[in-house]
């Protein structure tokens, strides 16, 4: 049933809200957007798009504190009122004051805002706080900022937050020591904000910092009442909350009665899973609960969805603040998608989104040259838009086996290039960058069996050249098998990953430990462009591996077959051609064989021909994790006793979040860049690894710190692909922008 305060709601990008009054949506003035009274729920209306394209709806009904019941359930019930009036094609999110998600706060900047009281309930009356003349109040995060009132006294002071002191016509600011820049000069905007909508522009502002005088810091205290700088305690408080593996995902179908069974469902997750007529819960670690209703669940279920929302959390003893998005069928949003291992993204693929500029030409719009497009970026390499140059530059390649170090240079400028799976190898590569300067990148190539031993010391090593070579470098973590375009490129596609170790004195192997006897190896040679991204890694001598999208080089002792797969490309089959030449044929036979018309002998080698492959082509599902992985940008702070903290930053983030003391991570999905301000201080720098470790075992999704390409930049040294990430890029930005300094002396140029 439509409700007439939706009539015109969505028509145009932009922000709506309505607050609950009496079981009604009322709209609320737009000068009270990011005000939000603790005792009231509303309803949150956010819409995307332009002339030139559909409108996509997110819509959030936001539960205050201490709103009563009937206002919480009428906002859920509304927000459903309102997508139907959308005609279904908005993500819906349930938002908890003071566990908002980083995209609800995105909304109100510089900070949303908690006020006490609220409008007259249907049940119950709230009474509506007129203020007091002494006001504390605490600002808590850093990107995502919440304000909020709390008791004037000492014990409400922690290490990690800033807080605003008001009394009369005095607001005193105070900001721990370490605070980022992005956090003070958010700070000073609230706390102008204050003198001139609370105070009509007469109050003095004081700020007291690590630079404050005792004086300053004096009057704080004296203000507030009670205690001194050194009564301040830590911040012990977390958001965690019980689960039963915190870095496992559930996914539950709802059996629906007056209580909620949960039918189970085992990984990996797929998207044929969800039947249509069904409910299903998905149970993350850090993305909240998600809902999926099925098109065919009945439209009572559909409304009143949230009452199976509160019987799962209840059911699992989560406190009522966690986050949860209902996600209809047909119109799951990427963070639902990411958490499934296939998902059906062919038939709404779009080419020209996905291709980096290197892959621009292979897009025309023609339906067949798409599907073609679709391919080509689910089998190419990983990082395929991280290309600082062509590859034309010089490298240096250190090996790691056995605890030693060897300079093996000169075995890689021979035309094939061998990494063995067994070792650590750390590749210096120096080019000239855009701007004609000598520029380096380090990859840091770890094999599947390297041992720790020589992980640590290769990582020793990058550090020290890190040092060396100063801000002009980026360095790249690359466990084997997620080797980036550009690694690829500087071996001119004739990388070759080879099973063996030195202490065998890199004989000829194969899994089984049985190649001197049977003579049998078995390799994979898969790429998209000879002399570019062409690679042949040793696999497993079993039939189980073969793909119908890649080409395999079986070595027998009597032959070599060159096998090629129904939906491999032609280019696979001439690199395959040219690898047999260099490493496999000592002047052995080599059989052609098609798909589907393997002699026995080759089966036999293999021990037999496959079971059927529910998809036997790799490149779909590579696809998959390409197209539907959310690209999200995280804030993290090193506080000064040492905690990690990971701030999710809202989708419209810009270069201007990007602080010159932070670092930060962007997510792809694919790889993550670790971004590092000039100004980041070294108790922040020295944890990179402890960073990545710890965002990458909390997101629950199926990498691993083992298997993550990392690539960890510099300010002043971003490449292409990651300032196009961004909407715009300024290279000067950082040295235009005021400093701390101008920010606090403008204020404080306003005292009265």
């Amino acid at each position: 049933m439509d409700h007439p305060a939706f009539v015109d709601a969505g028509t145009s990008p932009g922000l709506e809200i309505w607050t609950i009054d009496k079981f009604e949506p009322v709209a609320v003035d737009s000068k009270m957007y990011g005000k939000f009274y603790n005792g009231d729920s509303y309803i949150i209306l956010k819409t995307t798009g332009d002339g030139n394209s559909a409108l996509s709806y997110e819509a959030h009904f936001w539960l205050g504190a201490k709103a009563t019941q009937d206002k919480k359930g009428s906002a859920a019930i509304l927000t459903v009122t309102l997508d139907d009036m959308l005609g279904g094609r908005a993500v819906q999110h349930r938002e908890v004051q003071g566990h908002e998600s980083s995209q609800f706060l995105g909304y109100f900047q510089p900070a949303i805002r908690y006020i006490e009281g609220g409008n007259e309930s249907g049940f119950n009356q709230v009474e509506i706080n007129a203020g007091a003349e002494k006001r504390l109040l605490r600002l808590s995060g850093c990107d995502n900022m919440r304000i909020d009132e709390v008791p004037a006294d000492i014990t409400s002071l922690t290490k990690d937050h800033c807080f605003i002191l008001e009394e009369d016509r005095d607001i005193l600011v105070l900001i721990p020591e370490g605070a980022k820049a992005t956090l003070r000069g958010k700070i000073i905007a609230v706390a102008n904000n204050l003198r001139y909508e609370e105070h009509n522009g007469r109050a003095t502002i004081y700020i007291i910092d690590e630079f404050a005088s005792d004086d300053e810091i004096d009057l704080f205290f004296r203000v507030l009442g009670s205690g001194s700088k050194d009564d301040i305690q830590d911040d012990d408080s977390s958001e965690g909350y019980a689960r039963a593996d915190i870095n496992t995902v559930y996914l539950y179908k709802v059996i629906l009665g007056d209580d909620i069974d949960l039918l189970t469902l085992n990984k990996p997750f797929k998207q044929k899973q969800l039947a249509s007529d069904e409910v299903y819960v998905l149970d993350t670690p850090c993305s909240g609960i998600y809902i999926w209703l099925g098109a065919d669940v009945d439209a009572d279920t559909k409304k009143n969805y949230y009452d199976i929302v509160q019987k799962y959390l209840d059911a699992k003893g989560y406190p009522s603040w966690v986050h949860v998005t209902r996600v209809s069928e047909g119109k799951e949003c990427s963070n639902f998608k990411q958490y499934f291992h296939s998902w059906d993204t062919l038939s709404s693929f779009s080419a020209k989104s996905c291709m980096a500029d290197s892959d621009a030409g292979y897009y025309s719009g023609d339906a067949d040259e798409a599907a073609a497009s679709a391919k080509q970026i689910g089998k190419s390499a990983s990082a395929r838009g991280y290309m600082p140059d062509q590859g034309d530059g010089t490298l240096t390649v250190t090996r790691f086996a056995g605890g030693d170090s060897e300079d093996v240079t000169e075995k890689f400028e021979s035309g094939l290039s061998i990494l063995y799976q067994s070792e650590v190898y750390i590749i210096k590569y120096q080019f000239t960058n855009d701007d004609g300067n000598d520029a380096y990148v380090i990859y840091y190539w770890i094999g599947a069996d390297a041992s720790a031993e020589d992980k640590s010391s290769a990582y020793e090593l990058t550090l020290e050249l890190e040092e060396e070579l100063g801000d002009g470098v980026t360095f790249v973590k690359v466990p084997q098998g997620k080797e980036p375009k550009h690694f690829l490129t500087i071996f001119k596609g004739n990388l070759v990953i080879l099973f063996g170790s030195k202490d065998d004195e890199y004989k000829p192997t194969n899994a089984k430990q049985s190649y001197d006897d049977d003579n049998i190896r078995l390799f994979r040679v898969e790429g998209t462009e000879l002399g570019v991204d062409m690679r042949a890694a040793q696999v497993v001598e079993s039939a189980s591996v073969l793909e119908d999208d890649d080409v395999f080089v079986l070595e027998t002792a009597g032959a070599v077959y060159l096998w090629t797969g129904k939906e491999s490309d032609a280019k696979e089959a001439e690199a395959a051609q040219k690898f047999v030449q260099l490493v496999v044929s000592d002047g052995k036979v080599v059989v052609v064989v098609e798909q589907g018309s393997e002699p026995d002998g080759f089966w036999d080698a293999l021990g037999g021909a496959p079971d059927e492959k529910e998809d036997p082509s790799g490149w779909k599902l590579t696809l998959n994790r390409r197209v539907t992985a959310p690209r999200t940008l995280t804030a993290v702070t090193v506080t000064v006793t040492g905690k990690i903290k990971f701030e999710e930053l809202p989708l419209e983030y810009t270069q201007e979040d990007l602080s010159d003391d932070g670092i930060y991570i962007m997510d792809t999905g694919e790889e993550l860049y670790l971004w590092q301000g000039a100004n980041t201080p070294g108790r922040a720098r020295a944890v990179r690894s402890q960073i990545i470790k710890e965002y990458i075992e909390d997101d629950g999704l199926e990498r691993t710190v083992e298997s993550a390409l990392v690539v960890s930049l510099r300010q002043g040294s971003e490449p292409r692909v990651f300032r196009k990430l961004f909407p715009t890029w300024d290279r000067d930005m950082w040295t235009n922008q005021d400093t701390y300094e101008d920010l606090k002396n403008n204020c404080l140029q306003g005292n009265i």
